[in-house]
C-alpha cells in the first residue's frame, strides 16, 4: 500500500487511501451552513413560487465569474452583476473568503467530500487547470461568446439543486402522498388530504445527475477536486489574492509537525509549512486548529514577508496567456457554426433579448426555468447551436405561458430575459401557432374538436367553414397570436400535438416599447374579456360535440325545456332589500 509521507515527521506513515476528515472550525462551518441553508431556501421559494424578501437570485449576482464573464460579453454591467464585481474589488483584502464560507458549490462539494474524500497529494501543476478555463472563458468573452456557463459555480449548483435534486424530491412527495392520505384521514389533518403536488420534469436532469457524479467523484482523488484544480471562478479571485490584508502567518512556535498540511482542503500550504499559498487559501482555518502549538493565525495586516509566500511559477503565467490566446478560437466559433442561427421551432421566454445578445447575457443557470411555474421553459440541448446548450426554451409540451406571468424576468440577473411590466407583458409576441392539416382532428378526421379556440387567452384561433369539411375547422389569427403555447399544450392529438408553436414573427428587444414594436407590424394583441365558443352564428348545432350547447347572454341556468336534476330550481334575481328571512 503507497504511503504519504509529511515533511519533518517521524513515525509510521498514514495509508494513502484513508478516508479523509478534515477538521475545520465552528464558525466557519456554522457560516458555510447558514450559506448553503439560504441559498437553498431561497431557490425552494422560486421552485414553489413563494414571495421572499431577499431576491431569490442573491447567489448568482455574488458570482464573480459571471459578473466578469457577462460584462465582457454583453458590453454592459447589468445591475444584477455587480454584487460580483463588488466580491472581486474585495478580494485583494479578504482573499478568497467567499470560497471558503460563502459559495454554495463550495459547500456542497464539502458535503460529498465528507462521504468520498481520501487523503492524497497530487501533482501540483493540476491547478493551472481553472486557469486555463478562466483564460478560455474571458478570451472568448472578450469577443462576444459567452462560455460562462461550462463552468462557473453559480450556474452549476444551482442546475443541481434547481433541475435535479428538488425535482426529484417533488416526485416523491408526489408519489408518497397517496400513501399518506389514509393516515392524514384517520388523524384529521386536512392539509394532507387536499394537497397536491405537481413534479416539474426537465429534459437535462440526467447530464445533470451525471455531470455532479463525475465532480462528487473526483473526491477519491482528492479533496475539495473541483475548487482547486477546475473551478475557473476560483482562478479569477486567486489572481487577485497574492497578497490579501487578511491572511495564514505562521510564528516561530512552529515545530514542523506537518498536521497543519494534512488538515488543509485545498492543499495551500508548501512543503514548509511557514509558506503559504494565498492564491489557495480559503481561509477555512483547518490548519489553525490542528496546530499544537497555536502557531498559526490569520491576522490582517498590510505587512508581508516574502518568504512566506509561494510565488506563481513562469509556467503558470504561461499558461494563463496561451489560454487567453485559445479563447480567441471564440471568434471562430461563429464560422465554424457552433453559433447556429435560431430553430424555426425555438421559442425563447417573454422579455428575451435578441438572439446574439441574448447568448451573451444568459449564463445558463436554469433559475428562470426552477421559477416558471407551469414547467413550459426548458433547457435546450443544440436547437440554437452548441453555445445554445442549457438556454431556457419554451416547450408547450410541458405547459403553456400565462399571459400574466413573468417570474422568469424577475428571476434573471444578467437581462438576458428583461423584466416586463403587466402592460408590456401582454404584447410579448414569443412567436406563433400553426396548424397541421395533416393530423388536426377537425381537418383531417372531419371531427369536431373545439379545444385549441377555447384554450387561446388572446382568442386568436377562430373555428370557420371549408368546403367539403361538416365541422368548423381552427385558423389561426397571426395578428393576434402571442405563441404563448395554450393550444399546443391542450391539443388532444398525440404523439405529436396538431398545432405546434414556432419562432416565427417574434418580436424581441434589448429595450423600448414591445407594445409600440407589435402595433408597428400590424399586430392587436389584447387578452379576452369574457369566453365565447367563437363558432360563427348559422349552424344549427354550432359545430359543438354531442350534448354541447352555445351560451347565451339571455339564457338563465335551468330556464330552457331541459328539466333540472330533482332538488335544483332555476336561479330567480333576488328581491330588493336583498334574501328573505324566514
Amino acid at each position: 500500500m503507497q504511503t504519504l509521507r509529511v515533511p519533518g515527521r517521524s513515525g509510521p506513515a498514514r495509508p494513502r487511501n484513508k478516508r479523509l476528515r478534515l477538521p475545520r472550525p465552528r464558525a466557519q462551518r456554522l457560516v458555510q451552513a447558514l450559506s448553503l441553508t439560504l441559498f437553498l431556501g431561497l431557490l425552494a421559494a422560486a421552485f414553489a413560487n413563494l414571495a421572499s424578501p431577499v431576491a431569490e437570485n442573491l447567489f448568482l449576482r455574488l458570482d464573480p465569474l459571471v459578473a466578469l464573464g457577462t460584462a465582457l460579453s454583453a458590453r454592459d454591467i447589468p445591475v444584477g452583476i455587480v454584487p460580483g464585481l463588488l466580491m472581486l474589488a474585495l478580494v485583494p483584502l479578504l482573499g478568497r473568503l467567499f470560497c471558503g464560507w460563502v459559495c454554495p458549490m463550495g459547500a456542497t462539494v464539502d458535503c460529498a467530500d465528507s462521504l468520498l474524500a481520501r487523503r492524497r497529494r497530487l501533482p501540483g501543476s493540476l491547478r493551472q487547470i481553472k486557469y486555463w478555463l478562466l483564460a478560455l472563458v474571458l478570451g472568448s468573452a472578450l469577443l462576444g461568446v459567452s462560455l460562462v456557463f461550462l463552468a462557473a459555480p453559480m450556474p452549476l449548483v444551482t442546475r443541481l439543486w434547481g433541475l435535479l435534486v428538488y425535482p426529484l424530491a417533488a416526485m416523491g412527495i408526489e408519489k408518497a402522498l397517496p400513501l399518506m392520505r389514509p393516515v392524514a384521514d384517520v388523524l384529521d389533518i386536512r392539509t394532507l388530504l387536499f394537497l397536491e403536488v405537481k413534479a416539474p420534469f426537465f429534459a437535462t436532469m440526467g447530464f445533470v445527475a451525471v455531470f455532479f457524479g463525475l465532480v462528487f467523484a473526483a473526491s477519491r482523488l482528492s479533496p475539495r477536486f473541483w475548487c482547486r484544480y477546475v473551478c475557473p471562478a476560483g482562478a479569477s479571485l486567486a489572481l487577485l489574492s497574492r497578497r490579501p490584508v487578511w491572511r495564514r502567518r505562521v510564528s516561530e512556535k512552529c515545530i514542523e509537525c506537518g498536521k497543519c498540511q494534512r488538515a488543509c482542503p485545498m492543499q495551500a500550504i508548501a512543503d514548509d509549512p511557514h509558506t503559504t499559498r494565498h492564491g489557495e487559501c480559503i481561509l477555512c482555518r483547518a490548519c489553525a486548529g490542528v496546530c499544537p502549538t497555536g502557531a498559526i493565525d490569520f491576522p490582517a495586516s498590510l505587512h508581508v514577508l516574502e518568504s512566506q509566500i509561494v510565488q506563481p511559477t513562469m509556467a503558470g503565467r504561461r499558461a494563463v496567456l496561451a489560454a487567453g490566446a485559445t479563447g480567441a478560437a471564440g471568434l471562430v466559433v461563429g464560422g465554424l457554426g457552433l453559433a447556429a442561427p435560431l430553430h424555426a421551432a425555438t421559442v425563447r421566454p417573454p422579455g428575451s433579448a435578441p438572439e446574439d445578445e441574448f447568448l451573451s447575457r444568459c449564463m445558463r443557470c436554469g433559475q428562470c426555468a426552477v421559477a416558471c411555474p407551469t414547467n413550459i421553459i426548458q433547457p435546450a440541448w443544440f436547437s440554437s447551436g452548441v453555445l445554445g446548450v442549457f438556454s431556457p426554451t419554451l416547450t408547450p409540451v410541458r405547459g403553456f405561458c400565462d399571459p400574466h406571468c413573468h417570474e422568469c424576468g424577475k428571476a434573471c440577473p444578467t437581462l438576458a430575459i428583461r423584466t416586463l411590466p403587466s402592460q408590456e407583458r401582454v404584447w410579448a409576441k414569443l412567436g406563433t401557432a400553426e396548424v397541421n392539416r395533416e393530423t388536426c382532428l377537425a381537418w383531417k378526421d372531419k371531427k369536431k374538436c373545439l379545444v385549441c379556440d377555447e384554450v387561446c387567452p388572446y382568442g386568436a384561433v377562430e373555428l370557420k367553414p371549408e368546403p367539403g369539411n361538416p365541422v368548423y375547422v381552427p385558423h389561426v389569427d397571426e395578428k393576434r397570436c402571442a405563441g404563448c403555447g395554450y393550444c399546443e399544450h391542450f391539443c388532444p392529438v398525440r404523439p405529436a400535438r396538431a398545432i405546434r408553436v414556432g419562432s416565427k414573427d417574434q418580436i424581441r428587444l434589448s429595450s423600448g416599447s414591445l407594445e409600440s414594436a407589435a402595433k408597428a407590424k400590424g399586430l392587436s394583441l389584447s387578452l379576452k374579456q369574457d369566453k365565447t365558443w367563437g363558432i360563427p352564428a348559422g349552424s344549427e348545432d354550432h359545430g359543438l360535440p354531442p350534448g354541447f350547447s352555445p351560451l347565451e347572454e339571455s339564457s338563465t341556468p335551468g330556464a330552457g325545456s331541459e328539466p333540472l336534476p330533482p332538488g335544483f330550481s332555476p336561479l330567480e334575481p333576488e328581491p330588493a332589500g336583498g334574501k328573505s328571512s324566514s
